[in-house]
């Protein structure tokens, strides 16, 4: 077994989604410049007033706070910096991934998967598998499963990442410690920023999380080969981060020529190049993460593409388009149209307050050394 340790390093705002859609009043409050995670149980402990309903209707336990409440700790789980732009009823907060303890972490399947992504691009032109409709799954879900099969096994038991072991990483003990609120919208080249916003509890950059890594050399032995049959591709993990960087630079080439082309999102394309220029150490590839990392970060991306016909019949039958029978889109428009960015609000020349693109998300810097 080769043991590794492992540190991942956010570039930019992290958003990796538990599931679970917070509601102002219910779940959360503003207070300042700050949002407040509320601790429910104890909210309605030390206000029994709860019980009484006010105006036809019981108060929600937000509405019961004072504002000698925000100055009690044990009043709130943790306090994130920032708001969301609304602050009406309906504001909702997609939470982030948290142990039972609210600390956030980095979940081992989303690190892997993203390798898996990698490794799968790197690889199709060795194992050069054949693309055809006949290949495709019905269901979207699993529309690759047969061409990942050709890539990385046959089934679960010889898939050649059976080898990788990758554990959740983990980061600073304290939600506060880590998590901003992050707004973020759908960029389009045409029109900019489009659609409503998406608030999100996201990792800031610069924060560093740490975990283990295996890859298990036993399953490479001429014995499991008769068996297992991936010993041809073992060195696709001895060369994991080579691999891995090779399939981000692509997309970040790619990513920078994209914001290049949307109207104040100049910053965006800058962070994209200063990517591209970056000197990394022999041990560090960089990666995507998480929610906004799109379709091209998370399929066979280009090998897709090269077939004009059935990649217009991909989009069709997934329906990618996500409009169905009623889009717009013509064959031969580019796909996808649309990019998840981080928004910020600033001044412009007039003096007036607009949002600009800032930040791409989900970017990390990948660290492995041997232990």
């Amino acid at each position: 077994m080769a043991n590794y340790q492992l540190k991942i390093t956010a570039l930019s705002p992290l958003h990796i989604g538990a599931g679970e859609e917070l509601q102002l009043g219910f779940d959360f409050m503003f207070h300042g410049s700050s949002t407040y995670r509320l601790n429910v149980d104890q909210v309605l402990e030390t206000h029994p007033g709860w019980q009484t309903a006010r105006g036809g209707r019981y108060p929600l336990p937000g509405e019961l706070l004072t504002e000698s409440d925000y100055n009690n700790p044990e009043l709130f789980r943790y306090v994130m910096r920032g708001r969301t732009r609304s602050s009406k009823e309906v504001a909702r907060l997609q939470a982030c991934i948290k142990d039972s303890f609210d600390r956030p972490y980095l979940p081992g399947s989303s690190i892997k998967g993203a390798l898996r992504t990698a490794l799968a691009w790197t690889g199709w032109q060795e194992v050069k598998p054949t693309l055809n409709s006949s290949k495709l799954n019905r269901s979207r879900s699993w529309a690759g499963q047969r061409l990942e099969r050709e890539l990385f096994g046959e089934n679960p038991n010889k898939d050649l990442l059976r080898a990788l072991q990758v554990g959740d990483c983990v980061g600073p003990k304290k939600a506060e410690d880590c998590l901003i609120i992050a707004n973020a919208q759908v960029l389009t080249q045409s029109k900019g920023a489009s659609g409503a916003p998406i608030e999100l509890e996201a990792i800031r950059p610069n924060l560093a999380f740490t975990g283990s890594l295996h890859i298990d050399d036993t399953l490479f032995s001429a014995q499991t080969d008769r068996v297992l049959h991936f010993n041809d591709r073992k060195h696709w993990l001895d060369e994991l981060l080579p691999r891995v960087q090779r399939h981000s630079l692509a997309r970040i080439a790619d990513h920078a020529e994209w914001f290049a082309g949307v109207q104040g999102a100049a910053g965006i394309a800058n962070f994209y190049n200063q990517m591209l220029k970056a000197k990394l150490g022999a041990n560090q590839a960089l990666l995507q993460l998480g929610w906004g990392t799109g379709w091209d970060g998370k399929t066979f991306w280009t090998h897709l593409t090269g077939d004009e016909y059935l990649f217009e019949h991909i989009i069709s039958t997934y329906r990618l388009d996500k409009a169905g029978r009623r889009s717009r889109r013509q064959m031969g428009d580019p796909f996808p149209k649309s990019k998840r960015a981080v928004m910020t609000l600033k001044k412009d020349r007039t003096g007036r307050t607009v949002d600009r693109p800032a930040a791409p998300l989900g970017w990390v810097l990948m660290e492995i050394k041997a232990e």
